[in-house]
């Protein structure tokens, strides 16, 4: 976040390399994941060395998901109060793109990082990377896609009616199977 400020302290538009660099460690992914794990985890699933051991592809594409959702759900209105740079900004400026190539570009990038990690959750593991971590960090991305596929679900009011009724058929009125 310290990066994201002197950008835009300085009125400068990183490059998307850059952005999508600092963006992977800003989303807060690794430290989320990292927490939940822990929180649902016996102590025999959490060795010290887990971490250093896993996938860092894995944790790496989760992130890119979460920052770019947040990007493509929020950049306009962002942008519109001055706040600092986004991948859309940063992508409009480097392909001297329109919004719109620059949304399809971004939504180009969250399909690759949705395809690695969708290879990490039906492929082999790595022996040191529980499954439960796996099924964890995924899910936290899947929480992202759906939060901002709309705009901003997270801060926006518009959508919090929206949320609210997902959450309340999902685990409060969950649909009946009857079995024939």
């Amino acid at each position: 976040m310290l990066v994201e400020a002197k950008w835009c302290r300085d009125g400068r538009t990183p490059s998307l390399k850059e952005y999508l660099t600092n963006g992977s460690v800003s989303s807060s992914g690794t430290v989320i994941s990292v927490h939940s794990f822990c929180s649902v985890s016996s102590s025999s699933e959490m060795e010290s060395s887990f971490l250093e051991k896993s996938d860092h592809h894995l944790i790496h594409n989760v992130c890119l998901i979460i920052r770019l959702c947040n990007d493509v759900g929020t950049s306009k209105v962002e942008q519109e109060r001055g706040e600092a740079a986004s991948s859309i900004a940063c992508y409009m400026r480097e392909a001297d793109a329109t919004e719109e190539e620059a949304k399809d570009y971004v939504k180009g990038l969250i399909a690759r990082a949705w395809k690695k990690i969708n290879e990490k959750c039906f492929g082999p593991q790595p022996p040191a990377t529980p499954r439960r971590f796996v099924d964890i960090t995924t899910n936290m991305a899947r929480v992202a896609h759906n939060l901002y596929q709309d705009g901003d679900g997270f801060g926006g009011q518009d959508h919090k009616h929206h949320h609210k009724k997902q959450i309340l058929s999902l685990l409060v009125h969950p649909l009946r199977i009857e079995s024939c």
